[in-house]
């Protein structure tokens, strides 16, 4: 049985109603303090199930958790994120190879905590990959993806074809829009998870 917008709606509202109705209580949140006992007493001295038998409180509870499980089971529950080595296989392991993928993610992790510019950041996390390619040359292709840092990687200028049919100039692009990915994907990545 799940709660319909009126059943919660009310609920809501008896709820605030009872909360202010109340004076408002400490709650003993240290229970080594010497007032927590009496707290207690007074509060379970309010509830008593002396008057239900056994059998109705059997009842009563199964029907109340039934209730909670019905909730709970009807509740949306989000997809469960990819992890970011996982994402980035996802995303790119059609079109690289999978050690190139890891060693992304391995270098943008170990480059994490290191407070690192933007276009730094991506130019080291790609240079042991790329050692064809002078440092230069390398900041000079990764500007346009650390400014891009703010949004979602895009595939620009980058044929969609196998990594073998890429000339070393779309590879080297497109090894730094991968690390771009990598460093812009909202976990950290775990070199423990490369494949």
């Amino acid at each position: 049985m799940s709660l319909n917008l009126d059943n919660s709606s009310e609920a809501q509202s008896e709820l605030i109603d009872s909360l202010l109705a109340e004076p408002t209580i400490n709650y003993p949140w240290n229970p080594a303090e010497p007032d927590t006992a009496d707290y207690y007493l007074e509060s379970d001295h309010h509830f008593s199930l002396d008057d239900w038998s056994d059998v109705e409180i059997g009842q009563r509870s199964r029907s109340f958790l039934a209730k909670i499980q019905s909730c709970w089971e009807n509740a949306p529950h989000p997809e469960p994120e990819l992890s970011p080595i996982a994402a980035l296989i996802e995303k790119f392991g059609t079109r690289v190879p999978q050690q190139w993928l890891s060693q992304i993610a391995a270098n943008v992790t170990s480059l994490a905590a290191s407070n690192l510019e933007p276009i730094d950041h991506l130019v080291q996390s790609v240079q042991d990959l790329l050692p064809n390619w002078a440092t230069d040359d390398l900041l000079v292709m990764a500007r346009p993806y650390a400014y891009a840092m703010r949004g979602n990687p895009h595939l620009d200028n980058v044929k969609d074809v196998g990594w073998t049919e890429l000339s070393e100039l779309e590879r080297a692009k497109l090894t730094i829009l991968i690390a771009q990915f990598a460093i812009s994907y909202p976990a950290k990545l775990p070199c423990s998870s490369a494949p």
